[in-house]
């Protein structure tokens, strides 16, 4: 009897206990907030730019990208951009649920990366058009909300 008390009471901890490793709703990632009008997405996880890596982000003159880190240990950095064009991205390393907006005024192509995971392929390319010149990336890509 005492044997089947104690796993008993075991087996109640450890529900318990595990109870508390489920995922919350309320602390999930931040792609279910709203993003503001001519704001698209562009999310770090593992070794690649969503958009950006397979294929190019594009955007037209004047829109907001909110760079998303799903996962840990990247930055944003661009390594060519159009001339006139002053942005540094974002160099610090940063992790899982940290997000940066940039809005990108000058028309042309901006090579970015992940320095830390460059040579793991984390390169990406935003292209910016004039305004009205071009669809933000559709399809699987659509990044608008």
């Amino acid at each position: 009897m005492r044997r089947r008390t104690y796993l008993s009471g075991v087996g109640a901890l450890a529900t318990t206990g595990l109870a508390g490793c489920g995922s919350d709703a309320s602390t999930a990632s931040t792609s279910t907030t709203p993003l503001p009008p001519d704001t698209v997405r562009c999310a770090l996880v593992d070794y690649a730019f969503r958009p950006g890596t397979d294929e190019p982000l594009v955007i037209d003159a004047g829109t907001t990208v909110r760079f998303v880190w799903r996962s840990n240990g990247h930055n944003v950095v661009p390594t060519e951009k159009p001339a006139g064009a002053d942005w540094t991205g974002e160099p610090e390393l940063r992790s899982r649920g940290h997000t940066y907006d940039h809005e990108f005024t000058v028309p042309g192509t901006y090579h970015i990366v992940c320095e830390p995971h460059v040579n793991l392929g984390m390169v990406g390319d935003i292209v910016v058009t004039e305004s009205g010149g071009a669809a933000t990336t559709g399809g699987a890509n659509d990044t608008r909300e």
